[in-house]
Parts: C-alpha cells; sequence; structure tokens
C-alpha cells in the first residue's frame, strides 16, 4: 500500500557549522539574514550564535522548500516541507527529521495522517489512498505492523494483526455485502481456520485457502440443512454427508455442490438408496429399499426408476 518515503533533497541541517563570513555575530545577538549557499540553497531567518535559530525558511537547489521553526540550525519544531515532486509534509520536525505528529500529502492525492519517528511513518496514523481504501492502526518504519484495520474503497472492513503490510493472524471482517469472517488471515485473505457468515443466515465453519473454502468444513443452511465434508475453491468437492432439514441424509461423493457418483442415502420415512447419482438425482445402478422391506434393484434416469 505504502511507497518509499522520499528522503529529504538535501539535510535540514542548513547552518549547523555555518560562519556568517565576513560578518561578525556576537551571542546573543539576534539577527533576520538571508544566506546563499554555493550549491544553491537559500535560506532567510533569524540568526543567532551563527545558527538558524527560531522562524526561518529554505529553498534547495532541487527544488524542495521548507518553512517552520529551526533550532541550532536544524528543522526543529512545527513546519512544512514541500517536495519539487509536489508532496507535502506539515507537522512536526526534531533534529532535521520528521518527528512527532504530521500530516503528509502525496502528489498522487494519498495522505498520512500520524506519527512519525527519524523521518518515517512510526507509531500509530491513517493511510488514506487516492482510491479511497484506508488503513488505521500502527505503522513501523512506513510500513503497517501491529494491530490494525483495512477498509477497501466499497466498505469491506478487517481488522487484526498486521504484519508486512498485510493483515496476517487472528481477526475479523464486515463486508459491504453484510457478510462477515472471524478467524485465520494470511496475507490479508482468508486462510486457515475460520467462521464465515452470510447476510442470508448461511454459515461456513472449517478450513479455508486463499479466500475460498478449502478443506474440511461444515456449511450450515439458515433452513436448517447442512453439508458436512470436503470442499475445494469455494464448493462443496469430495466425501461428504448431506443432512436435510426433513431428516433425509445422504453421504458420498459430492461435486460441484451435489452428488456424482456413489451415495448411500437414509430418508426420514425410513427408506434407503444405495448407488449411483448424477448432479445430485439417482442416475445409474442402484437399490432402493422402502421402509417395509420391499427391495426395488434396477438402474435410474435423471431420478426416475427404468427397470
Amino acid at each position: 500500500m505504502l511507497r518509499g518515503m522520499q528522503k529529504l533533497g538535501m539535510a535540514l541541517l542548513v547552518a549547523s557549522s555555518l560562519q556568517t563570513g565576513s560578518y561578525i555575530i556576537h551571542p546573543p545577538l539576534v539577527m533576520a539574514i538571508e544566506i546563499n549557499l554555493p550549491d544553491g540553497t537559500s535560506c532567510n531567518g533569524e540568526i543567532k550564535n551563527g545558527k538558524l535559530n527560531g522562524r526561518g525558511s529554505c529553498q534547495y537547489a532541487n527544488g524542495d522548500r521548507y518553512e517552520g521553526d529551526f533550532r541550532n540550525g536544524q528543522a526543529s519544531g512545527r513546519g512544512v516541507y514541500v517536495f519539487a515532486n509536489g508532496d507535502r509534509y506539515e507537522g512536526s520536525f526534531r533534529d532535521g527529521k520528521f518527528n512527532g505528529s504530521g500530516v503528509w500529502k502525496f502528489a498522487n492525492g494519498d495522505r498520512y495522517e500520524g506519527e512519525l519517528r527519524e523521518g518515517k511513518f512510526n507509531g500509530t496514523g491513517i493511510f488514506i489512498s487516492a482510491n479511497g481504501g484506508r488503513y488505521e492502526g500502527r505503522f513501523q518504519d512506513d510500513i503497517p505492523t501491529g494491530r490494525g484495520t483495512y477498509i477497501t474503497p466499497k466498505g469491506d472492513r478487517c481488522e487484526g494483526e498486521v504484519r508486512s503490510g498485510q493483515l496476517n493472524g487472528r481477526g475479523t471482517c464486515t463486508y459491504a455485502s453484510r457478510n462477515s469472517y472471524e478467524g485465520e488471515l494470511r496475507n490479508g485473505k482468508r486462510h486457515g481456520q475460520g467462521v464465515y457468515i452470510l447476510a442470508n443466515g448461511d454459515r461456513y465453519k472449517g478450513e479455508f485457502r486463499e479466500g475460498k473454502f478449502n478443506g474440511t468444513g461444515v456449511y450450515s443452511f439458515a433452513k436448517g440443512a447442512s453439508y458436512e465434508g470436503s470442499f475445494r475453491n469455494g464448493q462443496m468437492n469430495g466425501r461428504g454427508v448431506y443432512s436435510f432439514a426433513n431428516g433425509d441424509r445422504c453421504e458420498g461423493e459430492v461435486k460441484n455442490g451435489q452428488f456424482n457418483g456413489r451415495a448411500n442415502c437414509v430418508y426420514g420415512n425410513g427408506d434407503r438408496y444405495e448407488g449411483e447419482f448424477r448432479n445430485g438425482d439417482k442416475h445409474g445402478t442402484g437399490v432402493y429399499i422402502y421402509a417395509d422391506g420391499t427391495r426395488v434393484e434396477g438402474t435410474w434416469n435423471n431420478g426416475k426408476f427404468q427397470q
């Protein structure tokens, strides 16, 4: 999310060892003076003890400029630093570096508000992207690190542990769709064990990989049915058990959310079926056993008995 911090075009220490040439300064004399350095830098401000002290400004040869407080020749206090590329920082300085709290406005429309230390984003802050996305939380050396919250332009919101600029570890997410997630995250995606609740009341609990249901889990439908078994790429795939609200229960091979292949079913009325399925219907050879013991064996086609 963050691009590397711009470095100062030249050190803000413009006069830490500056002698005033033909001027003889008697401390504690304070005077306003213009300083022109050989590299083309020009500074104006109050000079005390041969150094900039108090309010001042510098126009640097590379096009950057600074206006604000100086102490012992260094930017210290409050000030504004404008980069030649259009970036702008307004806030606290200490010993010639961005230190304290401030606002960094990037030329591309991105914005940072928060704490800085040694010229970098360090501490608590908010980074707002030009596209409307934002991060609120802890930073370390310009990178989101620690506890934080990401909010996407469309309104998805995830909070948790941040490492290397992305959510890694336990977290909670609420989505613009009104779905929600609580569990493990890796590189900002659902990965590991977690619980995903849909706005319609459906619920999945189990394994995730790369943001999707992958592995073993339980999907509970709002209307009472459930599936327990294998998932792949967000769909029910592999060995699994469907339990229906009416008491029916089927176990077997599932593909794309439906039984395909061999399966065994026990129905709520006591009937049973053992045989082949296709797209959720009895299809192929099988045996149907009624609750009273009557047995029918033969071939089914799209759910209908043939012989």
